[in-house]
C-alpha cells in the first residue's frame, strides 16, 4: 500500500501541472477561435508553408505502406530521411493516424496543446526530483517554462517543443548520474532528445556539458586542489562522457544518413565572419524580461526570448543576495548563466550553438536554455526562502528591473534612428500597453513577495495570469487560416489531381496556382504543394534542399528566393523538357506540356562536359545545341535600340535601390516567345512592361535572377520595355526569342531516344524501370534525377557508375541498341548507421550490466 502511495505522489504534481497547462492552452485557443474550437487554423508561418505539408505527405507514406525513402514530391526529388529526422520524428505524431489529411491543421493545434502541457509536466517532474519536494508551488515553475517567451513566440515551430519536453528529463538523468552514478535515465532521454530533433538535440548536447560541470562542482571541499578534485570526480566524468557518446551513437541509424544529406545543403556553407565575436543585441535585451516583449509579427527578428514570468526574474536575482546561499553556489549559477548569455550575445558563440550556421529567421533558438536555468536559479531561491533578503535588495531588485526594462524599450526607436542595423530596422514598434501591463504585474509580484507575508497561492495566481497575458500578446498579428475553406479546397484538389497522383508513370507536375490557398488569409506561394497533395512537383521550401539543386536551378533561370526556396517561376519549354514536366496546374485545369520528353533521353558525350555559366539563356542555348547541333541559334537575340533613362532617387519620399527608370526599345529578329534574363540581379521586375502591358512575374523577384517571360511577338515588331533598375544601361540584360518550330525540332530528336519510367512498388523498396534506345553517337542517358549517392542503377542488368551533369542531374552509360534501365534508391549511410547504432546500444548494455556505466 505504501509503495502505491509513493508512486502516486511521485507523479501527482507533474500530471496536475500538465492538466493545468492543457486547460490554459484550451482557453487561449478558444478565445482566439482556433481549431478545434473555431474556424481559425494554424496555417501560419512555417507551420502553414512547411510543417503541415510535410506531415500530410508523411502520413500518406505511412497509410500507403510505402517504404520508398526517395521523395519526388519536393523540389526535383530528394531523400526523405533529413525531412523525417528534422520535422517528423516526434512520438506525438502517432496521433495523426486518427485524422484525415484535410484535418491535419486540427491535429496540429491539438498536438501543440498536448506538447505545451507535457512541457509543464516534465519541468515540474524535474524540479520536484531535483529539490526532493512535494510542495505544489513547484508546478508554478513548471508552467513558467511551458509558457515561456520562447514557447509563446515559437509554438508553431512544433518540432522544437519536443526539445523543451525532453530537456528537463535529460537534466533529471544527469542529476541521477551525479548523485547515484546511474546512467540509464540520462542515456535514454538524451538519445530520445537527439533522435526527435537533432538540431535542438545538438544544442542540448552542448548544454549538458555545462550543466554537468555545474553539478560536479557543487561539492568542492575547502582547500581541495584541482588535482585532488579531479581524482575524486574522474570516474564520474568518464561515465558521463561514455554515456553521452554511446547515447548519441545509438541514434546514428537516423542521424548519420541525415548528416550526410545535410552536408550538401547551403546551411553548411559557413563564412569566417560568422565566427567573429561581436554583439548581436544591446540593452533592449532587458525588455525581454517583461510581458509582451515580442509578438507574431516579430517572429523572424527579435531579441532573445527569455521571458519566464516576473517571479522568475525577481527570484533569480534575489538568489545572489540571499545570505543563506553559499558564495560558491552563487558563482556556479552565475557562471552557467554567463555561459548561456554569451552563447546568445556574441556572434561566434551563437553560430556554434546554431550548428555552425547563423539562423535565417527565428533568432536565438537557444534562448530557452537561459530561461531553463533562470527558472532553476529562481526555484533555488524559493527553496532557500526569500524572506531573509535584505531590505535594500527587496526594493532595489524591482526598481532596477523596471528601470532596465524601460531603458531597453526606450532605446529601440533611438537605435533604429541612429544605426543602419538590419536587426534594429526589423524590430516592430514598442507595444507600450504590453510594457505597462508587464510593469504592473512585476510590481504586484514584488509586493506579494516582500511586503507582508508571502502567500504562495496568490503569487502562483499572478504568475499564471502573467504567463497567459504574455502568450496573448505574442499572438497579436497572427493571420489565421480558415479550416473550413482549407478542407474544402484540399478535398477538391485531391479529386482534381487524382489522375497524376495515381499514375504509375514517373513524371513531374508544374504548379502555377496555389491549390490550397483558400485556407490562407495572406498571400501564399505553392512551394510545398507537391508534398501537400502527393504529386511529383518542382518547387520546395525546406532546410533540406541540396545546395547543388539551388545552384543548378539559378543557372537555368528558375527563381530561388533563398537557399531554402525553389519556386515555379522562370520555367521555359527547355527546362520543362529537361525536368520531365508532363502537366501544368492552372486555374483553368490540368494542361499537358508540349515539350515533355519523358524522364530522360539519350545524349552524346558533349552533353556530359557542359558547364553552366551565370547566364540562363546562354546555358539553355548550349543545351539545345548539344541535343541538336545547328548553325542557327535557338534563342535569337533581339536588336537593341535606343534606351531612354531617367534617374529617380526617391519614391513616395522613400529612397529606392532601383534609381534608373528605363524606356528601352528593341526589335525581335524572329517570331516567338521572348525571354529576358538579368544575370546581375539589378532589375525591378515588378515594374516591367512591354508596350504598356505588365509582364511582372507572379512572385516578387525584384533584385534577383530568374527567366522573365515577356510574351509572344512577331519578327520586326517594335517593342518598348519599361522597367526600373540599379544600373544606368540595359547592356547586361539578355533578351532573346525562342521560336516554337526550332524547339520542336530539338524535341523531335530527343523524343526518338526518350526514356519513360514506370514505378514498381515492392514491400520494402520501389523500382523505376524503363527502356531507352541508344546509338553509337548517343551512348549516354540523361536522367532527370538529381545526382545522389544513394542511386543504384542498372543497365541491362549490369550496375553502372552515374555521372553528374548540368551541375546536379544524372547521366549513365548505355550500349548501342535497346537498354533496360532499372533505378532503385538506398539511403546513403543507413547500413553504417545501423551498425553503429547496434554497436553503441550493445556496448552500453554490456557496460551497464557490468555496472561500468
Amino acid at each position: 500500500m505504501r509503495r502505491e502511495k509513493i508512486r502516486f505522489n511521485h507523479w501527482r504534481l507533474p500530471v496536475l501541472a500538465g492538466l493545468l497547462g492543457f486547460v490554459l492552452m484550451t482557453g487561449l485557443f478558444a478565445v482566439q477561435g482556433m481549431t478545434p474550437f473555431g474556424d481559425h487554423n494554424l496555417l501560419i508561418g512555417d507551420l502553414g508553408t512547411q510543417y503541415i505539408p510535410f506531415f500530410t505527405d508523411f502520413m500518406r507514406l505511412v497509410r500507403t505502406h510505402s517504404w520508398d525513402l526517395y521523395n519526388f514530391h519536393q523540389a526535383f526529388g530528394g531523400s526523405w530521411v533529413p525531412v523525417i529526422a528534422y520535422y517528423l520524428l516526434s512520438p506525438f505524431n502517432l496521433l495523426l493516424v486518427f485524422f484525415k489529411a484535410s484535418q491535419i491543421p486540427i491535429a496540429m493545434a491539438l498536438l501543440i496543446m498536448l506538447k505545451i502541457a507535457t512541457v509543464a509536466g516534465t519541468m515540474t517532474f524535474y524540479l520536484q526530483e531535483h529539490w526532493r519536494t512535494q510542495r505544489p508551488f513547484v508546478m508554478v515553475f513548471g508552467l513558467a517554462f511551458a509558457f515561456s517567451g520562447f514557447v509563446a513566440l515559437n509554438f508553431f515551430n512544433i518540432m522544437w517543443l519536443d526539445a523543451l519536453i525532453f530537456l528537463p528529463l535529460v537534466t533529471w538523468g544527469l542529476d541521477r548520474l551525479v548523485i547515484t552514478g546511474r546512467t540509464g535515465g540520462y542515456f535514454c532521454w538524451l538519445g530520445i532528445s537527439v533522435l526527435t530533433d537533432y538540431y535542438l538535440g545538438y544544442m542540448t548536447c552542448l548544454f549538458v556539458v555545462a550543466y554537468f560541470l555545474y553539478l560536479v562542482t557543487a561539492e568542492w571541499p575547502a582547500g581541495q586542489t584541482l588535482r585532488e578534485w579531479w581524482r575524486a570526480k574522474r570516474y564520474l566524468s568518464y561515465r558521463f562522457v561514455g554515456a553521452s557518446l554511446l547515447s548519441v551513437g545509438s541514434t546514428l541509424l537516423i542521424l548519420l544518413p541525415t548528416v550526410l544529406s545535410m552536408l550538401v545543403t547551403p546551411k553548411t556553407q559557413s563564412q569566417a565572419g560568422n565566427f567573429h565575436l561581436f554583439p548581436l543585441f544591446g540593452l533592449e535585451f532587458f525588455g525581454q524580461m517583461g510581458v509582451g516583449s515580442a509578438n507574431y509579427l516579430q517572429r523572424l527578428s527579435h531579441g532573445p526570448a527569455i521571458f519566464a514570468s516576473s517571479l522568475v526574474v525577481l527570484l533569480a536575482i534575489a538568489y545572489f543576495g540571499l545570505p543563506q546561499v553559499k558564495r560558491a553556489a552563487k558563482v556556479r549559477a552565475a557562471s552557467l548563466l554567463i555561459f548561456l548569455f554569451l552563447g546568445m550575445w556574441l556572434q561566434g558563440f551563437n553560430t556554434v550553438w546554431h550548428l555552425m550556421t547563423p539562423p535565417a529567421g527565428y533568432p536565438f533558438r537557444n534562448s530557452f536554455f537561459f530561461s531553463f536555468v533562470l527558472i532553476l536559479v529562481a526555484s533555488s531561491a524559493w527553496q532557500a526562502g526569500v524572506q531573509q533578503l535584505a531590505r535594500r535588495w527587496r526594493w532595489g531588485i524591482p526598481g532596477g528591473l523596471i528601470a532596465l526594462i524601460l531603458l531597453g524599450w526606450a532605446l529601440v526607436p533611438l537605435m533604429q534612428t541612429l544605426t543602419q542595423s538590419d536587426y534594429y530596422a526589423s524590430l516592430q514598434p514598442v507595444n507600450w500597453a504590453a510594457v505597462v501591463t508587464g510593469l504592473v504585474l512585476l510590481s504586484l509580484t514584488a509586493g506579494l513577495l516582500w511586503l507582508g507575508r508571502c502567500h504562495p497561492g496568490w503569487v502562483g495566481l499572478i504568475v499564471v495570469v502573467e504567463l497567459v497575458v504574455n502568450f496573448g500578446f505574442a499572438l497579436n498579428g497572427v493571420d489565421y487560416g480558415s479550416q473550413r475553406r482549407y478542407a474544402q479546397a484540399y478535398e477538391q484538389s485531391v479529386k482534381r489531381l487524382n489522375p497524376v497522383t495515381t499514375a504509375t508513370t514517373l513524371y513531374r507536375v508544374r504548379n502555377n496556382t496555389p491549390t490550397v490557398a483558400p485556407g490562407f488569409h495572406g498571400h501564399y506561394n505553392p512551394y510545398n504543394d507537391g508534398m501537400w497533395l502527393g504529386y511529383n512537383g518542382t518547387t520546395a521550401y525546406s532546410s533540406t534542399i541540396s545546395a547543388k539543386t539551388i545552384a543548378m536551378a539559378k543557372s537555368l533561370g528558375l527563381y530561388t528566393r533563398n537557399e531554402r526556396r525553389l519556386s515555379h517561376e522562370g520555367f521555359t519549354p527547355v527546362t520543362e523538357m529537361l525536368f520531365g514536366i508532363h502537366t501544368k496546374l492552372t486555374k483553368q485545369g490540368n494542361v499537358a506540356v508540349g515539350s515533355y520528353t519523358g524522364m530522360g533521353f539519350a545524349v552524346n558525350q558533349r552533353f556530359l562536359t557542359l558547364k553552366l555559366s551565370a547566364n540562363a539563356i546562354e546555358n539553355q542555348e548550349a543545351i539545345l545545341q548539344t541535343l541538336r547541333p545547328s548553325q542557327r541559334p535557338y534563342f535569337v537575340p533581339v536588336a537593341a535600340g535606343h534606351d531612354q533613362v531617367k534617374a529617380i532617387w526617391r519614391i513616395n519620399h522613400h529612397p529606392t535601390n532601383f534609381v534608373y527608370n528605363h524606356v528601352w526599345r528593341v526589335t525581335p529578329q524572329a517570331s516567338g516567345r521572348i525571354y529576358l534574363f538579368d544575370p546581375t540581379s539589378s532589375s525591378k521586375y515588378s515594374t516591367m512592361s512591354v508596350n504598356g502591358h505588365s509582364v511582372a512575374p507572379r512572385m516578387m523577384m525584384d533584385g534577383n535572377t530568374g527567366m522573365i517571360n515577356l510574351g509572344e511577338y512577331r519578327q520586326g515588331q517594335a517593342l518598348t520595355i519599361k522597367f526600373a533598375s540599379n544600373r544606368p544601361t540595359p547592356k547586361s540584360l539578355a533578351v532573346a526569342t525562342l521560336p516554337a518550330d526550332r524547339l520542336a525540332a530539338v524535341r523531335q530528336v530527343a523524343g526518338q531516344h526518350a526514356l519513360t519510367l514506370k514505378r514498381h512498388r515492392g514491400h520494402l523498396h520501389t523500382d523505376y524501370q524503363g527502356t531507352l534506345p541508344a546509338t553509337t553517337q548517343r551512348r549516354w542517358a540523361y536522367l532527370s534525377l538529381p545526382h545522389e549517392q544513394g542511386w543504384r542503377i542498372t543497365v541491362n542488368d549490369q550496375p553502372v557508375q552515374a555521372r553528374t551533369v548540368l551541375g546536379d542531374m544524372t547521366a549513365v552509360p548505355l550500349t548501342p541498341g535497346k537498354n533496360q534501365i532499372v533505378i532503385r534508391y538506398h539511403v546513403p549511410g543507413s547500413l553504417l548507421g545501423l551498425v553503429l547504432t547496434v554497436v553503441s546500444g550493445a556496448t552500453y548494455g554490456v557496460l551497464w550490466y557490468r555496472q561500468r556505466l
